[in-house]
This record gives C-alpha cells, sequence and structure tokens, in this order.
C-alpha cells in the first residue's frame, strides 16, 4: 500500500506552511494502515518561523489519524543543511521526545558545513507549567542573544540612533504570549526563537494547540467572528496597566517589525503602516488592513503567533 506523501516546498515559510502544506494535509484521504510522509526531498530552506508549527502540525496529524507522520529527508549531500539545521534549532529533539515524527532514515548526519547562526533554539511548555517557570525558560533563552548578539545591533527607527536593548522587550513578547497559551488556550506550546545575522531580523514564533480566540473571547464578550474575537482579545487589556498583547504589538511596529496571529482559519497581519489606526483602534475602518491584512487559511487548531524584528548594526 502506497503512503500518503505532503510535499515540503523547496522554501518552507509561513507563507507556504498555511497555503501549501495545510491544503495538502486538509486533501488527505487515508485507505487501510497507509503512512502519512512529510517529503524534504526538494526542500532547501526553512524558515524559524514554521518550527512550531510543523511541531503542531505532527500533533494534529497524530490525534486525526492516530498514527504518527513520518519525515523522510534523502541522504544526500544537499540534504545535510536541512538535519542540521532541525537538529540545531531543537526541531528533531522534541519531534521524538513526544513521538510527533517518526523519521525514514537517521535524522543526523550528511551536515555540509554551512554556517547556522549560533543562536536559535526551541522550548516547549506543557500546560501544568508555573508562570515562574515560563519566565526562567524565556530568561535562559534570551540571556545568550543579549550577550552575544542583540547587543551588536541598534533600532534604526529612533531618530537619534540610541542604542536600545531589545532583551526585555524580547523577554516580556515571550513571557505574555507563552502565558497566554497556558491560561487562556488551557494548552501546551512551542516556542522558537531566532537571531538571523545574514537577514538582519530576530524570529519568534508561539504554537498552542488550544481552542482559538472565537472560543476564549465568547466567554468574555460578544463576538461575531475568529477576527472580531481576535481584536477584542488584544484591545481588551489597552488601558489596563497589566502587560498584554497590545502592548506587545504596539511595541514591536515601533520597532518597524512585523505581527501576525492565526486562529483557526484566520491570519490577521500587524504592519508599521496601519500603527496610527491600530493604537487608535480603528483598524476594521481602515480598507487597506479589510483588503491586505487579513487573510483566510486552511484551518489549523490552536493559536500561532509568529514576530518579526529588525537587526541594524
Amino acid at each position: 500500500m502506497y503512503s500518503k506523501y505532503i510535499e515540503v516546498p523547496r522554501k518552507l515559510t509561513s507563507y507556504e506552511f498555511y497555503n501549501n502544506l495545510l491544503l495538502q494535509k486538509s486533501q488527505l484521504s487515508l485507505q487501510n494502515n497507509q503512512e502519512i510522509v512529510l517529503d524534504f526531498s526538494k526542500t532547501d530552506s526553512i524558515e524559524p518561523l514554521t518550527i512550531p508549527n510543523l511541531l503542531c502540525l505532527g500533533y494534529e496529524i497524530r490525534r486525526k489519524y492516530r498514527k504518527t507522520a513520518i519525515i523522510y529527508i534523502p541522504e544526500t549531500s544537499s540534504s545535510g543543511g536541512i538535519k542540521n539545521y532541525l537538529n540545531q534549532i531543537g526541531f528533531i529533539e522534541y519531534a521524538r521526545k513526544y513521538g510527533l515524527y517518526e523519521f525514514a532514515s537517521l535524522p543526523y548526519g550528511g551536515i555540509d558545513g554551512k554556517k547556522i547562526d549560533p543562536l536559535c533554539g526551541t522550548l516547549y511548555f506543557d500546560i501544568n507549567s508555573t508562570i515562574d517557570e515560563i519566565n526562567r525558560g524565556v530568561e535562559w533563552c534570551v540571556a545568550p542573544f543579549t550577550e552575544q548578539y542583540l547587543i551588536k545591533f541598534r533600532n534604526p527607527y529612533f531618530g537619534e540612533k540610541k542604542e536600545i536593548r531589545y532583551d526585555n522587550d524580547i523577554c516580556n513578547f515571550l513571557e505574555e504570549v507563552i502565558s497566554n497559551c497556558k491560561i487562556h488556550a488551557e494548552s501546551f506550546s512551542f516556542t522558537t526563537l531566532h537571531a538571523k545575522y545574514s537577514a538582519g531580523k530576530i524570529y519568534i514564533a508561539v504554537s498552542d494547540f488550544g481552542c482559538g480566540f472565537l472560543e476564549t473571547m465568547r466567554k468574555k464578550s460578544e463576538c461575531e467572528n475568529e477576527i472580531t474575537a481576535i481584536l477584542a482579545g488584544i484591545y481588551r487589556r489597552r488601558d489596563s496597566k497589566v502587560y498584554g498583547l497590545y502592548n506587545v504589538i504596539r511595541k514591536v511596529l515601533e520597532y518597524g517589525g512585523k505581527f501576525r496571529i492565526h486562529s483557526k482559519n484566520v491570519q490577521i497581519i500587524f504592519t508599521p503602516r496601519l500603527y496610527g489606526d491600530f493604537v487608535d483602534g480603528k483598524l476594521l475602518g481602515n480598507w487597506e488592513f479589510q483588503k491586505y491584512n487579513i487573510k483566510k487559511n486552511i484551518p489549523f487548531d490552536g493559536v500561532h503567533i509568529e514576530i518579526e524584528l529588525p537587526m541594524q548594526k
């Protein structure tokens, strides 16, 4: 019996994950004991933001089809870079530890010598993690960035070109979104943090497998759909002294970064162009926001957050 293949694109980006991989997964129709294979034969690069999503995809496949998907990376010299990266960023560790994927061949080996950004990694927090444990994990992860990497950069979006410290803000970002996974989604979460020197960017991605914004916000306010629920969740603490999701997004936009939220089948993209209307709470009246910054995707359980921050020497 032939296996069912999901072909991973040559460049696995966040866009390709939602518009390609999820589409292929939604079209799966298994018979008897067919296996599901994620085929990395043609893949030569993986965006850091997709790592938590790939881990959650393995969890979703296991839960829905009651079988563990198989990852196939061919034994070629060019595949060494993919294996090296997945190993360095912690994907292989969690994939094996939590039974999210099996590997058709050894997941290691074939190292091609390409330089991997030294400061990259993935963390796992389960539903029983305390807030203190989350905060300690975040600080442990961010500390190397501060000491060896981020101190080299300053933010290009301040007129005075003064040096800034990203580390406190990154800790705040991570502590907030990871805590939300525990408190509101009542779910485990995977978090990837990667400072990519060649791209001049910091990548932050957090994925959980909870109920999504609409289900959560129904307990607190009336929301018509996932879009209004996401916005209601963001603005709920805008005027509060508690550091909430609104402050995370506002700060990211001030840095000239991008912030994306995917919940169920909706993705909302926040960019610096929308800063004024975001702060004023007028996004739904902005035609550009309605047309270009709201995307409908194939349903994918949970909430998945992506942050891109620019760096400049």
